[in-house]
């Protein structure tokens, strides 16, 4: 065996930093690293079992109390047996790194342990046998020189039975502490609590929860709720039993930092939310050009109390420090805070901090990806060349020549893809790849759904939102694009349920109220849909609750009561250009069908010139294109109206977006029908109907934008096709 004895302060807390590589027979283990090696295979392991390792394997072969241990491992603080248990219990399983022992730890009865190389150990046992066959042997011989009684020879017996059976258990390995159940590896990461009085620290204490859960997040057999979710509680709440019940796991992890200068105390506790127990529970001192193995650390030992298992690679990318540089870190973590955020304001306060870590460290391929994601979500909707020719797509080809493999450089390509190039199949492609590699990322998955519904591909959206669900269950937004989806394929059961599921978490968000408004609209149910709508408070520039409120003014054919809702809202935006201009189509849409034509045209006019000076800078805008033929046909300008219908599904089918061009298909139809061309019309609109989209026979029948078609037989049969799902 090769190693050297420990110094003189043997008793010290082992430095792995500090330790020389060793070997014992096959296996070399690198203590500053963590790593042991056997046979071509590798293996890192948590700080705790490396300094048991080194304890042992310098002890020469001596016996090393557990009362040394705690003192050489764990500083001299008390730790339960279970702690000690699982460092041993893994050190057995190393030991067969290549396949075969390369060295034996032994329990010493209410003593403590020793390591022998299994050359070594194997004489040990060998000897122990001679010793007792001997003692055995001896007895046989002198059964003829000597009368034994009989039932001294049966005391014998039953002694050296005895005897025998003591050598066998303690040299039986230590069992692991009891395992979880497979449906009980779910966990949750409730947000860190800064203990520091500087409270600029606050940013260390969310990137560190950030982190842990990101490794955690990688590994595929445990369910890692999402940070979205778990951000909703504060750090150090009282009733974790309800928290876990809300969120769906059955564990939970509690942590909090204190940064003195530049050292940093991290202490992080695992709790099984049913009996409220502690699992595990450890405190980490670092340094701060130190602090980045804590995360690793955690991760690696939560897989191990939740019985998870985790692959080699997952293993490696868990143990993977991102930069050895303090500096970059503290950066990425402040930038990683605000670019969660994804509100406008934040976003580029993250750019500028990721930008600056990576100055501080040019190969920091992990803020490199970040940057390419926060960037390629601000540009989404600009020019492709434009695009490609940006910072976006130059931090994202910096962090994939770094580090092709890493994660999430190809979450930042598929969001590239996505927001950056609109190029929806590939995305899917490249997050398809991610969320096989890396099931618990929400992030992706959100992103995969609402790609794969604009791709028109309906089911698997539907899959992907409902395990969305699953894993980020309290941000109201993922139940509501489920509930898009499911109303898109004309499942208004699906969509209510959805809808009633989200209400009783949040019963007076406004949006999902609108939300299951517009699926009861869509069903002709407008006295249900009413009930709702007197809870909703749209603001001007909320769309999402508008187009409820909007709907069910021109549904019940109210003009007045919607154009006066329509100028109450201008007015308390105070003319914001971008709101303004939808609100006053609607008002024109209003005044129009109440017979005030001259207010309706002061309106379309309006709008048509701030529509027009937008399309010169983006001429491809779906948002600006998408009730453009509106104003027109408003104006009594149907050509421009059915040309500019025309360009808006031509743009949204060759960007492959379905779920935005069975809208636009909708405003196109609308147009024809208001044009009075009825065999032209009614043949679209049959087609339409027959296809995912917002057209429904109970809908059509209600919308005065179809008026004109009514009374023709062709028209009128529409209107009594069943849906699948009604």
């Amino acid at each position: 065996m090769n190693y050297a004895p420990f110094p003189p302060d043997a008793h010290a807390l082992i430095d792995l930093a500090q330790q020389a590589d060793f070997k014992i027979g096959a296996i070399e283990v690198r203590p500053s690293i963590r790593q042991v090696i056997a046979g071509g295979r590798d293996e890192f392991v948590q700080p705790r079992v490396m300094q048991v390792l080194v304890a042992l394997a310098r002890a020469g072969g001596a016996v090393v109390s557990r009362d040394e241990l705690t003192e050489r491992c764990w500083g001299g603080r008390i730790v339960g047996e279970d702690s000690i248990n699982r460092c041993i219990s893994k050190l057995r399983e190393l030991s067969e790194l290549d396949g075969k022992a390369s060295f034996h730890i032994e329990t010493i009865a209410r003593v403590g342990y020793r390591l022998l190389p299994a050359g070594e150990a194997d004489r040990s046992t060998s000897a122990t046998r001679t010793s007792t066959e001997s003692v055995a042997a001896d007895a046989a011989g002198n059964r003829g020189n000597l009368v034994v009684p009989a039932a001294t020879i049966g005391g014998i017996a039953l002694i050296a039975a005895a005897f025998l059976a003591y050598l066998a258990w303690f040299r039986q390995p230590t069992p692991p502490p009891a395992q979880i159940a497979a449906g009980e590896t779910s966990i949750a990461v409730l947000p860190f609590k800064n203990l520091s009085s500087d409270k600029d620290v606050e940013h260390l204490a969310a990137g560190m929860q950030d982190e842990i859960l990101t490794r955690l997040a990688k590994i595929g057999s445990l369910k890692v709720i999402s940070r979205t979710s778990t951000g909703k509680f504060g750090s150090g709440p009282e009733n974790i039993p309800e928290i876990a019940r809300r969120l769906g796991v059955a564990n939970v992890l509690e942590g909090n930092v204190q940064r003195s200068g530049n050292s940093v105390r991290i202490n992080v506790q695992l709790i099984r939310a049913s009996t409220d127990d502690h699992l595990w529970a450890e405190d980490y001192d670092r340094k701060m050009d130190d602090v980045f193995s804590v995360e690793s650390d955690v991760a690696e030992a939560i897989a191990t109390i939740l019985a998870a298992k985790v692959t080699p690679g997952e293993r490696r990318e868990i143990a993977e420090a991102p930069t050895t540089n303090p500096k970059a870190y503290d950066l990425y973590l402040r930038g990683l805070v605000f670019a969660r955020t994804n509100e406008t304001s934040n976003l580029q306060t993250a750019i500028q901090l990721l930008a600056q870590a990576v100055r501080a460290d040019p190969k920091f391929a992990l803020a490199w990806a970040w940057l390419a994601r926060t960037l390629a979500y601000t540009h989404y909707g600009d020019d492709l060349a434009t695009v490609r020719r940006g910072a976006a797509h130059a931090a994202l080809a910096k962090a994939l020549a770094l580090q092709p493999g890493l994660a999430e450089a190809q979450t930042a390509k598929g969001f590239y893809l996505y927001y950056g190039e609109m190029n929806y199949p590939a995305a899917q492609r490249e997050l398809e790849r991610v969320h096989a590699r890396w099931p618990n990322n929400a992030d992706a998955l959100e992103a995969l759904g609402l790609i794969l519904r604009r791709q028109g591909k309906w089911s698997e959206s539907r899959d992907a939102l409902v395990k969305l669900v699953a894993l980020d269950p309290l941000v109201p937004e993922h139940r509501i694009n489920l509930v898009g989806t499911l109303a898109t394929q004309h499942d208004f059961a699906d969509a209510v349920r959805v809808c009633d599921d989200a209400l009783r978490i949040w019963a007076d968000n406004g949006w999902i109220l609108a939300t299951k408004a517009n699926a009861y609209q869509e069903i002709g149910r407008l006295d249900l849909a009413e009930v709702l709508l007197k809870n909703v408070h749209p603001a001007p520039d909320d769309q999402n609750l508008l187009w409820a409120v909007e709907q069910q003014f021109w549904l019940r054919r109210q003009y007045a009561r919607g154009a006066a809702f329509i100028r109450g809202l201008i007015e308390l935006g105070q003319e914001q250009l971008a709101p303004a201009a939808h609100l006053r189509v609607m008002l024109g849409e209003f005044l129009r069908m109440g017979g005030d034509a001259r207010g309706a045209r002061e309106n379309y006019s309006r709008t048509l010139e701030y529509k027009l000076g937008k399309l010169k800078q983006r001429p491809n805008d779906t948002d600006v294109l998408m009730s453009l033929p509106l104003v027109y046909a408003g104006l009594g300008d149907f050509g421009m109206a059915m040309r500019s219908a025309d360009h808006t599904v031509e743009v949204l089918r060759e960007s492959n977006d379905a779920y935005e061009g069975a809208s636009a298909a909708n405003v196109r139809v609308r147009v024809m029908a208001r044009l009075g061309d009825r065999g032209a019309a009614i043949a679209e609109l049959a087609r339409l109907m027959k296809l995912p989209g917002d057209l429904t026979p109970a809908l059509v029948r209600l919308d005065p934008d179809f008026d004109r078609l009514r009374g023709d037989p062709r028209f009128e049969r529409l209107l009594i096709t069943p849906l699948s799902n009604r």
